[in-house]
């Protein structure tokens, strides 16, 4: 199969797994529709996402490469349409733990759908199609969100019509993802001999070709090792690193919740305005991802600035996000909010790829998602779940808002101390 078709056929991949047009209102859904309390929902159904995410990501970046990618798309198409099952036909409590257990599993298996197509495509294309497979989940997200909101704007149906358009979607993926061709260990083994070429990383130092599958395995395992100590070892990735989980994990937590903080000001029977929100903030962030390309910064010398910078807004942002009652003052914060990550993560993924092997893009990132995960579970057992503080949900933000306070004043402290430093030489 040419190359264009495979990116084709990822891309359609990518744009319907997101296309889930409920996920604005999957709260109001299990709280109105299935009558799930909110404490219930947050206490005990929500945290299950992190657990399941947490532990599904470990075999997830074990088993990626050594599988070759394509069983774990699957794999991850089949994750995504368990939980919508789960959403539509269970009305238990303990059907919606399962769903967000089916949601942890799919999220968790993602690295595959960006692993994939840098062993089908040549590395000069590699620029090209990265942007493509990136935008085809912005795109998905965008469409489905002005859908969903004009579903329920115009009573065309309800939150249960939404649910099954998301179900057809998820379904479609799955035909998609038994489309792209198997990749074979001789490809992989290929690509890596090719880019050993032009690559200066300690990862291709005394590089052993595989003759077999099991040679290989035995090479990814061996790299896993080499790839763990490499961002260890340099400062560079470790503090972009270092941002992206802790960030990462604040966003991914603000993410699970926002419905829920929104829902203290939304009267059950109005209209809201969920999925515009969620809609425009995707389609920001995508124009501000473009237009970084045009962006020329030495982040050597600046990215300590922006990464404090960022956080310490995010702070500022989140606590009057927790202390306002205007609805659409936090509608407006969550976008702003939602937008800088993007950005930002999108320059942290820069950096780091500026210094680290092509075949660590996989690994590197999966082990900051681990981190964040890790620290995103200690966050909900302590914060939310009902076995801990079990906070209101304006007391979370307020919690949330200082988490992202400690991260700036972290960046803030290696300012000073490299402006020392240079100073003292002077």
């Amino acid at each position: 199969m040419r190359w264009y078709w495979i990116v084709i056929i990822l891309c359609s991949y990518g744009v319907l797994k997101e296309f889930r047009p409920s996920e604005p209102y999957l709260y109001q859904y299990q709280h109105e529709n299935l009558k799930i309390s909110e404490d219930t929902l947050n206490g005990e159904v929500y945290p299950y996402w992190t657990y399941s995410y947490l532990v599904a990501l470990i075999p997830a970046l074990l088993l990626t490469d050594i599988l070759l990618y394509k069983p774990i798309l699957i794999l991850e198409s089949l994750s995504y349409i368990g939980c919508w099952l789960t959403l539509i036909f269970g009305r238990s409590v303990f059907s919606q733990i399962a769903g967000q257990i089916f949601y942890g599993c799919a999220t968790a298996t993602e690295v595959a759908y960006f692993s994939y197509i840098y062993v089908k495509v040549e590395p000069k294309d590699y620029a090209r199609t990265t942007s493509w497979t990136r935008a085809a989940l912005q795109a998905g997200k965008c469409v489905s969100y002005f859908l969903s909101e004009l579903i329920i704007l115009t009573k065309i149906g309800g939150y249960q019509t939404l649910n099954y358009i998301s179900l057809t979607s998820l379904s479609l993926t799955f035909i998609f993802a038994n489309m792209l061709p198997f990749v074979g260990w001789k490809e992989v083994v290929t690509r890596e001999t090719e880019l050993k070429e032009t690559i200066n990383d300690e990862l291709t130092e005394h590089p052993k070709i595989s003759e077999s599958y099991k040679e290989f395995v035995l090479e990814c395992v061996k790299n896993f090792a080499r790839r763990t100590k490499k961002v260890f070892t340099d400062l560079h990735v470790l503090k972009w690193s270092f941002w992206w989980a802790m960030a990462t994990c604040g966003q991914f937590q603000v993410g699970n919740y926002i419905q829920t903080l929104w829902a203290e000001e939304q009267p059950t029977d109005a209209d809201n305005y969920n999925g515009f929100v969620e809609a425009a903030n995707t389609m920001i962030s995508t124009i501000i991802i473009l237009l970084l390309q045009k962006l020329e910064v030495n982040w050597n010398k600046w990215g300590e600035f922006w990464l404090a910078f960022a956080s310490l807004f995010d702070f500022g942002i989140l606590l009057f996000m927790a202390l306002t009652k205007s609805l659409w003052v936090m509608y407006i914060g969550y976008a702003i909010f939602r937008v800088i990550y993007q950005a930002m993560i999108t320059i942290a993924q820069y950096n780091i790829v500026c210094r680290i092997s092509p075949y660590s893009y996989g690994f590197v990132f999966g082990m900051d998602t681990f981190i964040a995960l890790a620290l995103q579970t200690i966050l909900t057992t302590v914060v939310v779940n009902e076995h801990g503080l079990n906070l209101p949900i304006r007391t979370q933000f307020v919690v949330y808002s200082g988490f992202y306070l400690f991260i700036g004043l972290v960046f803030f402290i290696v300012i000073i101390s490299r402006l020392c430093v240079a100073y003292a030489k002077k």
